[in-house]
């Protein structure tokens, strides 16, 4: 009997050992939990630009019908269509036979009138001569002058030129056609600026100005944003009602990467702030209605309320809670609570 009692006193000693041991183990394994890995960001002051990105057309800053502006068959044409053409420069030309003839005749006359009006108006100053035989001389030497012009005028218009620098879009008549006074003989693309029209959302057409500076994009080149500049000069009044958007024109220079008809899409800045914090959005977590960040202090994570402010893309302004040089926690903060260790992921 005492020694049952023995065997039991000994087996209770051992049972408690073994369970103050697993206490032990168990607190030890509680005290070394392993810190959290983390990325972090030195917050500074910077600034950023709030877009949005619209597309559009390119489209040439006129299109130009080009008529005769007299009669007769077509002896000459000069570039091909798809040539680039400067302003004053010949397309066609028109037979002249009738019209020298007519400017000779009229130049004949204007060299005799001139003649006898010089005659005229030295024997007047002699007083060889009355004033109404000056004043006939004279008025002949007038009108003699007005119908040289005109038939100058007349000649000049067999050779049709081009209003504007652009590039001749098509050549109407052939070689030998006759065509009337009138008649559209060549269609010209201005091409001393190009416009690009594009719909700007209600909301933000009160960020817009006449004058504002754009980026036109027009495609990647070798990895590169192809960038180019555009000017707003004309902002609808009335926005249209099926679509809510107002047309805006942007006007861009005459540049070989783009033509007509091509797509780009136009970058339009709706603010500028300058000298702020901003943050990833991702960093920025929800909590009990609260924004909060986490901050590295020492490899421990210090929890911080922030007010938060605009978005722009993926990034949000931090209006108040960061300051420069603090070191926001931008990876694996959804892992952590306040006074957590952490350890910077390499």
């Amino acid at each position: 009997m005492k020694g049952k009692i023995l065997l039991l006193v000994a087996i209770l000693i051992l049972t408690a050992c073994s369970k103050g041991t697993e206490d032990n183990g168990a607190n030890n394994q509680q005290n070394q939990v392993k810190p959290t890995d983390v990325a972090v960001t030195k917050v500074v002051l910077s600034n950023i630009d709030d877009y949005y990105t619209v597309p559009g057309v390119v489209e040439a800053w006129d299109d130009i019908i080009v008529p005769s502006e007299t009669s007769g068959p077509v002896t000459w044409i000069g570039k091909e269509e798809g040539s680039f053409i400067e302003k004053g420069e010949p397309i066609l030309k028109i037979n002249t036979d009738n019209l020298q003839a007519n400017l000779n005749s009229a130049k004949v006359q204007l060299e005799d009138d001139r003649k006898e009006f010089l005659r005229q108006k030295n024997l007047y100053a002699q007083k060889s001569v009355s004033q109404k035989q000056y004043d006939t001389a004279k008025k002949a030497y007038d009108l003699s002058a007005v119908s040289y012009q005109l038939a100058l005028d007349e000649f000049n218009k067999s050779t049709i030129k081009s209003p504007v620098t652009g590039i001749i879009d098509d050549v109407i008549p052939n070689v030998g056609e006759y065509v009337s006074q009138g008649k559209e003989v060549a269609r010209l693309i201005d091409m001393t600026k190009l416009k690009i029209y594009v719909n700007v959302p209600e909301n933000d057409v009160r960020y817009l100005r006449l004058g504002q500076a754009v980026d036109v994009y027009v495609a990647e080149i070798g990895g590169d944003k192809n960038i180019k500049k555009g000017v707003i000069n004309y902002i609808s009044v009335v926005s249209d009602p099926k679509t809510l958007t107002h047309k805006v024109r942007v006007d861009v220079e005459l540049d070989r990467d783009i033509r007509p008809g091509r797509i780009v899409r136009v970058d339009i800045i709706r603010q500028s702030f300058k000298n702020v914090i901003v943050a990833d959005m991702y960093a920025v977590i929800d909590k009990d209605g609260q924004k909060i960040v986490y901050i590295n202090k020492n490899g421990i994570a210090e929890e911080r309320n922030v007010i938060t402010g605009d978005m722009i893309g993926s990034k949000v302004i931090i209006i108040s809670g960061l300051e420069p040089g603090d070191e926001l926690i931008t990876s694996g903060q959804q892992f952590l609570s306040n006074g957590a260790s952490i350890r910077l992921g390499e």
